[in-house]
């Protein structure tokens, strides 16, 4: 298992907190659902170089991280997002770049920002209430995602806040000031980087941490029982920690079933991942119409609809 996403864990741990409590969500058939579109600036965080150069990366790898995500979340044919399996399906829900800014100009949805026209002294500061200082457009209309290069990579790859809701898992109130998503650079989108974090999916993975999903094995501490380890979805099967790799023989859940090898919400290699399940699914839709800070995106007046 690799050591990258540990840090991930630890902060999904310190925003959700476990509960024998399940919801019954509403069980509408997953087709020809309302598409829910949400906004997103990308914020990125460069060292002065020109677009395109270094860590101001160039705005077709960024419009191509969006597309990706979309693919993803649309499980669209023909991509990497596309699987076969009969658990998963289209959640209907997709991104767009914000068309208008704060000010009310318009925008591409790419905010570039210098490090060092402005940085903040992080200290011992969580990374959401150190990022806003950077900039931090208004959390009721966009998705703030900021794409920094303060990590090598392969040692970091991102990190998401949750929302708050009455869902197990997410009931307690946001900690931080900032409430969005961090990826490393480095495996922002499709790159040359080393090892199996190089096709975009790690947004896709942190999204879901955004709009409400644990990790397959929820957010129990190792050493606990298997059956302990809930991520509160009904078709995914439990298993007690991530499954690395997807090749060869696939490994088994808890209850003897296949392990949920391709969900996004494990931690695998980008090309092993291709699945939100129907439960999944059903949970992040549950989170955009109920979750105070989530319900507002899919009105949001920045994009046009």
């Amino acid at each position: 298992m690799k050591n990258i996403f540990l840090i991930t864990t630890l902060f999904s741990l310190l925003f959700a907190c476990s509960s024998e409590t399940k919801i019954d969500l509403p069980e509408p058939p997953l087709d020809n659902l309302e598409v829910y579109t949400l906004p997103v600036v990308v914020h990125i965080i460069h060292g002065g170089e020109s677009i395109g150069e270094g860590f101001n990366l160039a705005t077709e790898r960024i419009k191509e991280q969006i597309q990706s995500l979309n693919h993803d979340f649309r499980r669209v044919a023909g991509t990497l997002g596309e699987n076969n399996s009969p658990l998963s399906g289209d959640s209907f829900i997709q991104f767009k770049l914000a068309e208008i800014a704060p000010n009310g100009n318009p925008t591409n949805g790419i905010n570039r920002i210098n490090y060092y026209d402005n940085t903040p002294v992080r200290g011992d500061k969580d990374r959401f209430d150190w990022l806003p200082e950077f900039e931090y457009w208004n959390p009721d209309k966009y998705i703030n995602i900021w794409v920094y290069g303060g990590y090598a990579p392969n040692t970091f790859a991102g990190a998401a806040s949750f929302p708050t809701t009455n869902l197990p898992g997410i009931e307690d109130e946001l900690k931080t000031i900032g409430d969005g998503i961090l990826i490393n650079v480095h495996h922002f989108g499709k790159s040359d980087v080393s090892g199996g974090l190089n096709l975009g999916k790690t947004l896709t993975h942190e999204m879901g941490h955004f709009l409400g999903l644990l990790h397959i094995w929820g957010a129990a501490l190792e050493g606990k029982p298997c059956y302990d380890h809930d991520d509160f979805i009904d078709d995914t099967p439990p298993v007690s920690s991530a499954i690395d790799g997807c090749d060869g023989t696939i490994p088994k859940a808890c209850d003897g079933q296949p392990a949920p090898v391709s969900n996004y919400m494990n931690l695998t290699d980008d090309r092993c991942m291709n699945v939100f399940t129907k439960g999944q699914i059903k949970r992040m839709r549950y989170v955009l119409e109920h979750a105070e800070r989530r319900k507002t995106l899919i009105t949001s007046d920045v994009i046009n609809r």
